[in-house]
């Protein structure tokens, strides 16, 4: 009788341990909002136990409803998401419920409150040839750059930067009233319509669209000013298409136009070999190009490439220093955008689709950073639509955002998705011609954005972006480095003797030649100024084994009796 009773108490537990362990029940459900979507909501939920033909049926409380497409089952578990748009903020008691067909296993209820509600408002700004206050088939959009004040039921917010357009995230219920205020206009141009140099847009009550509004403006027909920029760079490798060419940007914001003059500087290590367009005309003397550039005018954005080949090996690592003029200053407006000297890197390949920033390297709190994305349709079709997504830093003050330029038309979109700022700009027709058209087939913009002014020492700002051609598949650029120094851990002092570092960046061993008896030891250190290698320099050529390291950012400081010298490199 007693196995009999121990029989039965076994045979029940087992059947209450499989009863919950087949249990269909929503284990837990989670909110999640994303602002830069503009209302959207998904509700996330998992099961416990988990067949096939399970779905969700979501009641939002604001009398719609929705069923998912489907509990997708892992191990023992489900998990399901269903979305919905909400229309204007408040508070709405939700109801899952958890369906096999049309039996129902379990539900909950729960109150969501919807606390952010926006719309993406698009603004543009254009050249209205014909006043009529239309921005008509042929009329173009702008390549200089304009601020404005942004407020929001008439209290200021906001200030943005725009070129030929911009998308801004605007906040609150259906009916708030957003007003968008120009500050400065592009040199020579006023704005005519609105004539009040206000634009307003309200927040719309569906999900629909909100409708482009337009700047439009003029030429000032009694100024002559003008204002010639220049963004330049020059891209020494080993290796690629462009490698050891410099690329050379001009926009100028003026009516009438300006005939410019670009002188380029560059290191005696290399040759002149060539200008790009050929239709340009020019003179060298030693290591300077003097070219013609014509005349630059409002909306005509030029692009100048200078082929140069090295007169000796290029060395991985060395760096290479160019200056970059652009002339009259005579009745130039601003000055201060003349001017580019760059100090650029050998690398082994050269990538047409990259990001740079100036300056960089080791950088001080609160210093302006000021971003080049540079792309390249390396195809061998036309690309028609290209948008590049740039994640930024957190480390970045996303409040000095400012627009700079850009070669093609562009739209920027700012918006923060979960708590990260991004940015998009959308080139939308842009009509890229494929790589054998070298001298057009490429394109860029910048922008600049502070570092924040509480950042500690250790701080590594890294960026990069991906560029999208039409359909094709996301393009990673390089990523680029700014760095708040650890005063103390690493020391970079005057070059005392010549030291060569490669490969950079480096995968595996990194070789490291100075001259003999230099110095005695070499120290590794973390971007926060960590040592995590050192080893005694017995000859002038010694090779470190870096495979072990994590890759990002490092620097070998050398020791001896010429003193300390620190390089940086780059483990990939």
């Amino acid at each position: 009788m007693k196995n009999l009773i121990y029989l039965f108490a076994a045979f029940f537990l087992v059947a209450i341990a499989g009863t919950k362990a087949n249990a269909q029940t929503i284990a837990t459900h989670t909110e999640y909002d994303y602002p830069s979507w503009c209302g959207v909501t998904s509700f996330v939920v998992t099961t416990t136990g988990c067949t096939s033909g399970q779905n969700i049926m979501a009641y939002f409380g604001d009398g719609t409803s929705s069923s998912s497409l489907g509990v997708r089952c892992f191990g023992p578990a489900g998990h399901d998401t269903v979305w919905h748009t909400y229309a204007t903020t408040g508070t709405y008691t939700v109801k899952l419920v958890l369906f096999s067909g049309t039996t129902r296993y379990d539900s909950v209820v729960f109150i969501y409150s919807v606390l952010l509600h926006c719309r993406m408002l698009p603004v543009e700004a254009y050249i209205d040839a014909n006043s009529n206050c239309v921005c008509d088939a042929g009329e173009t959009g702008m390549f200089g750059g304009s601020t404005f004040e942004i407020d929001s039921a008439g209290v200021p917010i906001d200030t943005c930067t725009m070129l030929s357009g911009a998308g801004y995230v605007a906040y609150g219920p259906p009916g708030t009233v957003y007003a968008f205020k120009l500050l400065t206009p592009p040199g020579g141009l006023s704005v005519t319509c609105p004539s009040t140099g206000i634009l307003y847009d309200t927040v719309p009550a569906t999900s629909a669209a909100a409708t482009t509004k337009y700047f439009g403006f003029a030429c000032s027909s009694s100024s002559s000013t003008f204002d010639l920029k220049i963004w330049a760079g020059f891209w020494p490798a080993l290796a690629g298409r462009f490698a050891n060419y410099a690329f050379i940007y001009l926009i100028n914001s003026t009516c009438s136009g300006t005939a410019a003059t670009v002188k380029f500087d560059f290191s005696p290590r290399f040759a002149f070999r060539a200008v790009y367009p050929s239709t340009l005309t020019y003179t060298v003397t030693g290591t300077t190009v003097t070219i013609n550039a014509g005349t630059v005018i409002n909306n005509m954005p030029e692009c100048i490439l200078v082929a140069l080949t090295p007169t000796s090996t290029l060395t991985l690592g060395d760096t290479v220093n160019t200056r970059f003029t652009v002339t009259p200053t005579t009745g130039d407006a601003d000055t201060t955008n003349n001017v580019v000297v760059r100090c650029d890197t050998v690398k082994a390949a050269l990538d047409p689709n990259r990001k740079s920033v100036t300056p960089s390297g080791d950088i001080t709190a609160g210093t302006r950073l000021e971003y080049m994305l540079e792309f390249e349709n390396d195809g061998n079709d036309t690309a028609h639509n290209i948008h590049i997504m740039d994640t930024l830093s957190s480390y970045l003050d996303i409040s000095t955002f400012r627009t700079i330029a850009s070669t093609h038309q562009v739209n920027v979109l700012r918006y923060n998705d979960s708590g990260a700022n991004i940015l998009k700009f959308d080139f939308p027709n842009i009509m890229l011609p494929d790589s054998i058209h070298h001298d057009v087939c490429r394109g860029m913009v910048s922008f600049s954005i502070k570092a924040k002014s509480t950042l500690a020492p250790g701080t590594v700002i890294a960026n990069r972006v991906g560029i999208y051609f039409d359909t094709n598949p996301v393009v990673m650029t390089n990523t680029v480095y700014s760095k708040i120094p650890v005063p103390g851990n690493v020391r970079t002092q005057t070059h005392l003797s010549q030291v060569e570092l490669y490969p950079n960046p480096v995968t595996d061993v990194l070789t490291i030649k100075a001259e003999a008896g230099a110095y005695k030891t070499l120290s590794i250190y973390n971007i926060t100024g960590q040592l995590v290698n050192t080893q005694d320099i017995g000859q002038a050529e010694v090779k470190v084994n870096v495979h072990s390291l994590v890759p990002g950012i490092y620097y070998v400081t050398l020791k001896g009796a010429n003193g300390n010298k620190t390089i940086k490199f780059e483990k990939q």
